[in-house]
């Protein structure tokens, strides 16, 4: 899956010592792979998405989740922690 691939691409890059937030809708599986900072999204197929907004709304709801992945990306973890957005 893509979640797969992105959570170990995401566990390589934290080894390097380079924090990352991985937003996903399978939180399970970026938990089994191993990466560290774990936001879960929106739907299956728009994790970073909201269809049923209208576009302006939208801009402003991928706003809040690009601010709360900030949040995350600061915060210290030590294993798999799954955060809500």
């Amino acid at each position: 899956t893509g979640t797969r691939s992105g959570a170990t691409i995401a566990k390589e890059i934290e080894r390097k010592g380079i924090p990352v937030v991985l937003i996903t809708c399978l939180p399970n599986v970026a938990t089994q792979v191993g990466a560290y900072r774990i936001m879960t999204g929106n739907k299956f197929h728009y994790p970073v998405g909201n269809p049923e907004l209208s576009p302006e709304d939208e801009v402003k709801w991928r706003a809040q989740v690009l601010s709360a992945a900030l949040k995350v990306l600061q915060t210290p973890v030590e294993s798999p922690t799954v955060f809500e957005k």
